[in-house]
């Protein structure tokens, strides 16, 4: 196609320039996929800080199943947590996460408002 030179040029940069992150986003998307790993950051977002025990109650999920969902998403970035003696608090850490919470519909709550 004439023309198409440039243009795939220019693709073709874009791409390598993506590369080195790919696996990262891949991850996250993986993580995302997950209908009880997203319950567990709407939850999250709604209540930050809340323990494994809220967490695991407010989605329905068993407590190890929570934990091992919650690790995953820790693993690539998209939730923190926060020693608060023997409890571990979880946060959203990735503000992108944060907004596709937002597109996604997630709301406020009096724990998280409005921003």
């Amino acid at each position: 196609m004439a023309g198409s030179g440039p243009l795939e040029a220019v693709a073709r940069e874009a791409v390598a320039a993506a590369r080195p992150v790919m696996p990262r986003a891949l991850a996250r998307f993986a993580a995302l996929s997950d209908p009880r790993r997203l319950e567990l950051l709407v939850a999250i977002h709604a209540a930050p800080g809340a323990p494994v025990k809220s967490l695991a109650a407010a989605t329905g999920l068993a407590p190890n199943t929570t934990t091992q969902a919650l690790a995953v998403l820790r693993a690539c970035g998209l939730v923190d947590r926060v020693r608060d003696g023997r409890l571990s608090r979880w946060h959203l850490a990735d503000d992108t996460a944060h907004e596709l919470l937002h597109q996604l519909g997630a709301g406020h709550s009096p724990l998280h408002p409005e921003h």
